[in-house]
């Protein structure tokens, strides 16, 4: 996110801007999935600002990170560096979009259909089974062969019903399709403000 993005953001983000490398950090080896410094709303910390606004002591599950882009579009961004609970994932997708509806920080799910994308992260080298690896990388050489992208964990069935897209990405995916992408779309928002 610029730096004029967040001087316009909603109060409550102010408190959880963090680079997206902070934000990618989890799991047992706290490794960060990712060297970007883009910044991003690190949005498990929206989700203890969210319990303590509507004083509950439940925290609710979230998704690692919120990136707005320059011209508006939203990325929900969750970071798996091992396995993968698709209930869990489910779970923080709901469960953020609550977060953002209650807090009034969006008005309604036609604002995320027209907005908000989601992206899951994986490790492929870490998946715990052997045949996820194997089935990800044909997944992933049978849709660079068709120019096409594949929808893995079930995160297909999002896209329209709740987000405007809904994408699964390696680690090496996420850095081609979305980091190299939001670095140069900042970089000329930069330069055409200066």
């Amino acid at each position: 996110m610029t730096d004029k993005i967040i001087a316009n953001l909603h109060y409550l983000f102010e408190e959880c801007i963090c680079t997206i490398k902070k934000a990618s950090k989890g799991g047992m080896s706290q490794q960060p999935m990712t060297d970007s410094w883009l910044k991003v709303v690190n949005f498990d910390k929206m989700a203890k600002i969210y319990s303590k606004n509507i004083k509950v002591s439940i925290l609710p599950s979230s998704n690692d990170a919120l990136y707005i882009c320059p011209n508006e579009q939203w990325f929900f961004i969750e970071f798996k560096d091992g396995s993968i609970d698709k209930a869990h994932i489910y779970r923080k997708i709901y469960d953020s979009l609550i977060i953002l509806i209650e807090l009034g920080i969006i008005p309604d799910f036609n604002f995320v259909r027209d907005h908000i994308s989601y992206i899951l992260v994986y490790n492929s080298e870490k998946l715990k089974e052997q045949e996820a690896q194997n089935r990800d990388r044909i997944f992933e050489y049978i849709s660079d062969l068709a120019k096409d992208e594949v929808k893995l964990f079930g995160i297909e069935k999002f896209e329209k019903y709740l987000f405007k897209k809904a994408h699964t990405y390696s680690k090496v995916q996420f850095e081609e399709k979305f980091i190299n992408v939001m670095e140069e779309q900042e970089n000329l928002a930069i330069k055409d403000s200066q």
